[in-house]
């Protein structure tokens, strides 16, 4: 879908630069030699003028001479000038977007070992409707989120937080996700669970989180929090019954305990006792996040402007429908208090 530029780039625009180099030294010594010669000849015609008039030709052949060798050098500089320019703009037009490893169906690392999910298709289509090459790699999310920390990728697509403002530009909104409760109902404190509907309800509940997430720092504050390096081994936690919450949007959690039923590994059974509370205890807001230091943050407008056109021409909804987002365990009645 995408080309995605790297060190071939780079090693194209120094053989053109090096060719070019070449060539115009080549006419350098080209023109040196062909004036040389035409000032020899000019010398020998006028060799029976008188002294001073010889003199005289010779300084403004010689003026004429360094003119033009001051013009080739000059063509010289502007040459390199235009290349490393050029070199620049052509890095400035890759895109670096790094995400989360293991966050289906939203993003995540697919079989091939290469990037996948609903946001990988919104924001490439977007991109290449925008016409702009994009490289995108997942990491584990603790391990991405450093990476543009550091300032050695331009984006990613995860929520505003505060933390993230200091740094990190944001676009309109691409999705809006709910977030929902799941735990295992074996759990004796299924039924409080179950019923509840804001998030100091389930202050006194053990909770288990992903390494990373913000929206959880931020929100739970002085929570009961047991963290853990991914979706997997958070929904171990909650079979084994060592933790009793595990808050994660509905699709995504539904989808994941789909796949591991259907795998059939060590805990496929124990993934069918992990139930949903219907009632989303909170609405997450995803955007794509752009380092403010960024080349790309002059591009939020057009980007804005291509995905309001993608949510209006029906583009989301076929990717949410070919990605077939089950909300089945999520279209319970929530009985509001």
């Amino acid at each position: 879908m995408f080309e995605f530029i790297g060190n071939n780039t780079m090693y194209w625009i120094n053989f053109k630069f090096s060719f070019l180099l070449s060539l115009l030294y080549a006419l350098a010594q080209f023109l040196s030699q062909k004036l040389n010669i035409v000032r020899s000849w000019v010398l020998k015609m006028i060799g029976s003028w008188h002294g001073k008039t010889k003199k005289i030709v010779g300084i403004i052949v010689n003026r004429v001479h360094k003119k033009i060798i001051i013009q080739i050098l000059t063509c010289l500089l502007l040459a390199f000038m235009l290349i490393s320019n050029s070199a620049s703009a052509s890095n400035a037009k890759v895109f670096y977007w790094v995400d989360d490893a293991n966050y289906p169906p939203l993003i995540y690392q697919g079989v091939d070992g290469k990037p996948t999910g609903i946001f990988y298709e919104i924001i490439t289509e977007a991109f290449r409707r925008l016409n702009i090459s994009l490289k995108v790699e997942v990491y584990p999310w603790k391990r991405a989120q450093k990476i543009i920390a550091d300032g050695k990728a331009d984006g990613m697509v995860t929520v505003l937080t505060n933390s993230r403002k200091q740094f990190l530009l944001g676009s309109d909104p691409i999705l809006l996700v709910r977030e929902h409760l799941f735990a295992n109902k074996n759990n004796p404190h299924i039924k409080e669970i179950m019923s509840a509907h804001s998030l100091k309800e389930i202050r006194s509940f053990k909770i288990v989180e992903t390494l990373g997430s913000g929206w959880t720092k931020e929100k739970l504050k002085g929570f009961n929090i047991i963290w853990v390096p991914d979706m997997d081994s958070a929904f171990n936690m909650l079979i084994k019954e060592r933790a009793d919450i595990f808050i994660s949007n509905c699709f995504g959690g539904a989808y994941f305990i789909e796949k591991k039923i259907k795998e059939g590994g060590l805990f496929s059974e124990g993934y069918k006792n992990i139930i949903i509370n219907p009632c989303p205890i909170d609405t997450l807001t995803f955007r794509l996040l752009i380092r403010k230091d960024s080349p790309f943050t002059k591009i939020l407008d057009d980007f804005n402007e291509t995905i309001h056109k993608m949510q209006i021409d029906g583009t989301i909804q076929h990717i949410l429908k070919e990605a077939q987002v089950h909300w089945s365990q999520c279209d319970n009645v929530c009985i509001q208090k």
